[in-house]
């Protein structure tokens, strides 16, 4: 329906007069601009934060004096009979040291208070720690609180800032195992730990890019020649990947079984993939899985684990599974290096020059 025109005023006639005439109704309309009436989808949204704050506690009673246990806790010797194997700078305030698993995997820490039981008060360690030394640093404290003379309770804390997912289901939704190996040193006297464990290496990594943006970089097949060191194949299904493992550990057989792309699979709808690993040595391969989360805004943790090492027959699993996990942390460092200048040396083709 077409608009009715309105009157303006004409010219003036030659009697003085101003005539009127007829004027299209456009000339009379507002302004129509963006500014007037913006788009719906004008506003954007954007994160600013996407941090979880996690905490695990754990406590034990033993028929054992404070003394006793905080022996058991911070002396070396005793310490490798239970845990971990370590120096003479573990429980140092201000000092780092290893736990070392010897099996390739290990804990950095770095010792930050120490106050041993004395009377009635509470002994307390508290130490920053890194898994294989490049993973997410979270927080322990040790609390060993006297019952009396013959009896102490002892409480462990660790508290995390953007873990992995799973991170309670690693630690057992606590340390019960770990305190429950520290109570039969305590009572025997002897080495609790276990010998070794059928699943692992599991190592963490963390990138400064987004989980989406950070494997698809990682994945390229540019990418992927670096920083796992591929000869030939690549991570599609059905194309045998030979990766160089380091000059004095030879070549081992990388075979993509499941390849999962972003927003493909429930729940999550992260990105990764299964695989299984050979060496020439071995009479099976391993299982292995590939995988990325988010980690806070704007960072992401890229993480690979193996299982089923009882499947390889082998008699001494321990010096394979030091070369699949110094293999995997190397790795880890030359993806971290993509993202940004890596500590330490130039990462170059062999491994020694990490």
């Amino acid at each position: 329906m077409s608009a009715s025109p309105t009157t303006q005023p004409g010219p003036p006639t030659p009697n003085g007069r101003q005539a009127s005439r007829p004027q299209p109704v456009w000339l009379a309309m507002p302004d129509i601009t963006a500014a007037t009436l913006p788009p719906l989808l004008s506003v954007v949204a954007r994160p600013v934060s996407q941090d979880r704050w996690e905490r695990l506690v754990s406590e034990v009673t033993v028929p054992y004096s404070a003394a006793e246990v905080w022996s058991a806790l911070t002396e070396p010797k005793s310490l490798g009979r239970w845990l971990a194997k370590t120096n003479g700078r573990w429980a140092k305030q201000g000092k780092e040291s290893i736990l070392d698993f010897e099996d390739g995997e290990f804990f950095l820490c770095r010792t930050e208070a120490v106050t041993a039981p004395d009377g009635g008060r509470t002994g307390t360690l508290r130490y920053l720690w890194r898994w294989v030394g490049i993973g997410p640093a979270t927080s322990v404290t040790w609390e060993v609180r006297p019952r009396g003379p013959e009896a102490t309770t002892v409480l462990v804390t660790e508290e995390a800032v953007n873990p992995p997912s799973d991170w309670r289901s690693w630690n057992g939704m606590g340390w019960p195992g770990i305190l429950e190996q520290l109570a039969a040193h305590l009572r025997s006297g002897t080495d609790n730990r276990w010998t070794w464990r059928r699943m692992g290496p599991y190592i963490q990594a963390e990138l400064p890019l987004s989980a989406f943006e950070a494997w698809e970089a990682l994945t390229s097949p540019g990418a992927v020649k670096h920083w796992l060191q591929r000869t030939t194949g690549s991570l599609a299904v059905g194309d045998p990947m030979t990766v160089m493992m380091g000059d004095a550990s030879g070549t081992v057989r990388l075979d993509v079984t499941k390849a999962v792309e972003a927003a493909q699979e429930f729940p999550s709808y992260m990105p990764y993939v299964e695989f299984t690993l050979a060496r020439p040595a071995w009479d099976e391969a391993l299982g292995g899985r590939l995988w990325i989360e988010h980690a806070g805004l704007g960072r992401s943790l890229l993480q690979v684990f193996h299982h089923s090492w009882e499947g390889l027959r082998i008699i001494d699993p321990l010096p394979e599974r030091r070369l699949i996990t110094n293999f995997w942390m190397l790795a880890f460092r030359r993806a971290q290096s993509m993202f940004g200048p890596p500590a330490g040396a130039p990462m170059g083709p062999h491994g020694w020059s990490t």
